[in-house]
């Protein structure tokens, strides 16, 4: 019971510290939207290889992440998840946006990202795994393999995560006096690989757990039919005419 509380507590806790966080990326993202001047972060990425397609990509990936990452976050509620038929048509509009809008334009912007190749690899690499994971998860759901589907959404709800603990991390690693070159690259891969390790071990163990206890279920039924009396065959007499 206890453990049950700390780990929705815990669970609470984690969605309600994402909702702060996507909260303050739309308000610091209403800047984008403004198309009579650019952004402070547009001017001082610019000049860029391709800046039409460049800027372009960045409100589209702005406008993408503003409207999946608030869904993530109600898709990962056990309310919204009891909620089946909500449930399936907040995730067919979070996939659609993360795989058609969301995906394509990071991967444009990856490549001019701030610290350099390194960098660059990390957005990819976080990138790659949202996409994968999300294609993943979506042909689970259709052959309704919902530990599969699970583990999959874990997995991409983690990497969603890391626009707000990488910015978390940026803040903390300015205040700490780090330089903005190293900063950049701690607070990206730090993000990336802790949150897929963190997805792996919660979600991995619970899928694992769960088909261990199918088999074990399966098991024991067929053990308890082989265990049933069965009724005695019927003698059958033959009638001479």
């Amino acid at each position: 019971m206890w453990s049950r509380i700390r780990t929705d507590g815990l669970r609470l806790l984690f969605l309600g510290a994402m909702t702060l966080g996507a909260a303050f990326i739309i308000a610091s993202s209403l800047a984008y939207f403004d198309f009579r001047e650019l952004p402070t972060f547009a001017i001082e990425r610019l000049p860029v290889r391709f800046s039409t397609l460049w800027l372009a990509s960045l409100r589209v990936h702005v406008t993408a992440a503003l409207l999946s990452l608030p869904l993530c976050i109600l898709l990962m509620t056990r309310t919204v998840q009891r909620w089946r038929a909500i449930h399936r048509w907040l995730g067919r509009a979070a996939g659609v946006i993360i795989l058609l809008a969301l995906v394509p334009s990071g991967a444009v912007l990856a490549f001019d990202a701030k610290g350099g190749a390194f960098v660059t690899a990390g957005f990819l690499l976080s990138d790659a795994l949202v996409a994968f994971f999300m294609v993943k998860g979506i042909a689970a759901a259709r052959r309704r393999d919902l530990v599969a589907h699970r583990r999959a959404m874990g997995h991409v709800f983690a990497q969603m995560s890391v626009a707000i603990t990488s910015r978390a991390m940026l803040m903390a690693l300015d205040v700490a006096g780090v330089s903005p070159d190293l900063a950049y690259v701690i607070a990206l891969w730090l993000p990336v690989v802790g949150s897929a390790a963190v997805a792996e071990t919660l979600y991995g163990r619970w899928s694992a757990k769960v088909r261990f206890l199918g088999r074990m279920s399966h098991g024991l039924s067929k053990v308890v039919r082989s265990l049933r009396p069965r009724a005695p065959a019927r003698s059958l007499s033959r009638v001479g005419r």
